[in-house]
């Protein structure tokens, strides 16, 4: 397994799953042994739809594409597909920290710091701070009169 084939090969799944189901706040490979690790790769994801749709639901469906959309060695290099909710700690310091746009072909990251992970590497491919909740307008107050 070569590494950038793998993050090739989960890039444009990632890039499939943005266009079918919505924008990721967070996808990225991370591996407690470090940016060039073979094996035991963790796919971590987070994004408004999984929220909607659960982690039980969004896990099997991101799955199921890394099973169709790579060759049989890169999915063995995967051990484990992570589904976090856009309001996990480790994914509001990783968007805060680690910033990056869509088509930006896996960023390294050799010392990922974030939430309480402070251990591995891993490629950023998509990190972004989520849409603040749309704020229901308010009227202003009544003064009695």
């Amino acid at each position: 397994m070569y590494i950038g084939t793998l993050v090739d090969d989960v890039q444009k799944i990632v890039d499939t799953l943005r266009s079918k189901y919505g924008e990721f706040t967070l996808a990225m490979l991370y591996n407690t042994g470090g940016l060039i690790a073979p094996a035991n790769w963790n796919l971590i994801v987070s994004a408004p739809w999984a929220d909607e749709k659960g982690k039980y639901d969004t896990t099997h469906l991101i799955a199921h594409a890394l099973h169709d959309g790579m060759d049989s060695e890169n999915q063995t290099a995967i051990s484990r597909v992570t589904v976090l909710n856009t309001d996990d700690p480790f994914v509001r310091d990783m968007t805060f920290l680690y910033p990056v746009p869509a088509g930006s072909g896996g960023v390294p990251v050799a010392q990922v710091t974030a939430g309480d992970v402070s251990e591995g590497g891993g490629f950023v491919l998509y990190s972004r701070r989520p849409e603040p909740n749309h704020l229901v307008p308010q009227a202003p107050p009544q003064t009695a009169r």
